[in-house]
């Protein structure tokens, strides 16, 4: 039998071998272990970054609030969110969700600092090229509460216990009867020299609370309660105003100037519908008379045109010629200022003589 033949038979005869599935080898399976346990380990470990963040900000917010310093969007990215600075808007609401359920309190964003004089009117344009430059972030958040106006005692919302609690009742009381004259004053602005007076009526202008009027008021405008503006008259003298600071907005507002007002005359027989009044016409007076003083002076600036014109016209026919006169609503503003003090002088010995009898 030749060779060929003898081995295709051989190969025929033998069976073929079965297919066999091959088995993981255990380093196989350990791999895989490892990387199903490395995508949980990376969900734990990215929940529990976001939650430290959130933990992070809500310290934070409490010791600036602590303080009286406004919390800067800067400082939450540096001191919060670092690196993660893009999970700002999960992180912050987060922290609103925690805030309002845990401490009943809220973060809230500070008003930009209203542009007063006009200086800084034109250089608020300039820099945004845009006549409404208060419209802008100013990514400053303080914290308030959300706690109903029921809740809101001083059994509550104590004061803080640093440095006494007596001492922080007094400071508080004191910027709200600050910020509630120069809420309750014309254009919500008050002058230097007429603050003073409002504060000498309280034996305040030279000391209190154990310091200086002067520094007791730079805190305040440290901690933007009230700010001071500068502004230079026409002959070269300087003028110093008081206007309400963006904290000041925020946490005292019209809504605590008129409690405050309530607390103290709504106990002496006042009617209540006749108060209500007079607060409501306070309140509203300082962007009412603003309006009436700038139409004021569109009308006396029409009218002094007008004048002009009948003078020179005057001067051709009689050979002479008459020039209106005009006056500042700054002007205005002052002489109402005086008027009101001289009311509340006048007011003032008045209950003073009620007294004595």
């Amino acid at each position: 039998m030749p060779l060929i033949r003898k081995r295709r038979a051989q190969a025929e005869a033998s069976p073929s071998p079965q297919s066999t599935r091959r088995r993981p080898s255990p380093s196989s399976v350990a791999s895989s272990g490892d990387e199903d346990a490395s995508h949980l380990d990376g969900d734990t470990q990215e929940s529990g970054t976001h939650d430290q963040m959130v933990k992070k900000l809500i310290r934070l917010a409490l010791a600036c609030e602590y303080t009286r310093q406004p919390i800067r969007r800067a400082d939450i990215n540096a001191k919060a969110l670092a690196p993660n600075t893009r999970a700002f808007k999960h992180v912050f609401n987060a922290a609103q969700e925690q805030l309002r359920a845990v401490f009943g309190m809220t973060l809230t964003e500070l008003p930009t600092k209203e542009k007063v004089t006009i200086s800084q009117k034109r250089k608020a344009q300039r820099a945004t090229g845009d006549s409404q430059a208060g419209g802008s972030s100013s990514n400053a958040y303080v914290l308030t509460s959300v706690l109903p106006s029921t809740l809101r005692t001083p059994t509550i919302l104590a004061p803080p216990k640093a440095p006494t609690t007596a001492s922080e009742a007094s400071y508080t009381g004191l910027y709200t009867f600050v910020i509630a004259v120069i809420y309750l004053s014309t254009a919500h602005r008050i002058s230097d020299g007429r603050l003073e007076t409002q504060l000498k009526r309280l034996n305040a202008d030279n000391y209190v609370l154990g310091d200086k009027t002067d520094k007791i008021l730079k805190r305040m405008e440290k901690e933007q309660y009230i700010v001071k503006v500068k502004e230079s008259e026409t002959g070269g003298e300087e003028t110093f105003d008081w206007v309400i600071g963006p904290r000041g907005k925020v946490e005292i507002g019209e809504q605590g100037v008129a409690g405050l007002v309530r607390s103290v005359y709504g106990s002496r027989g006042v009617e209540i519908e006749e108060l209500e009044k007079r607060l409501e016409r306070s309140l509203g007076e300082g962007t009412f008379r603003k309006k009436i003083i700038e139409e004021d002076d569109v009308e006396e600036e029409e009218g002094s045109g007008a004048d002009v014109q009948q003078g020179v016209q005057g001067e051709k026919t009689n050979g002479r010629r008459t020039s209106g006169r005009r006056t500042s609503g700054r002007g205005r503003r002052r002489r109402e200022e005086e008027e009101e003090d001289e009311e509340e002088e006048e007011e003032g010995e008045e209950e003073e003589e009620e007294e004595d009898d």
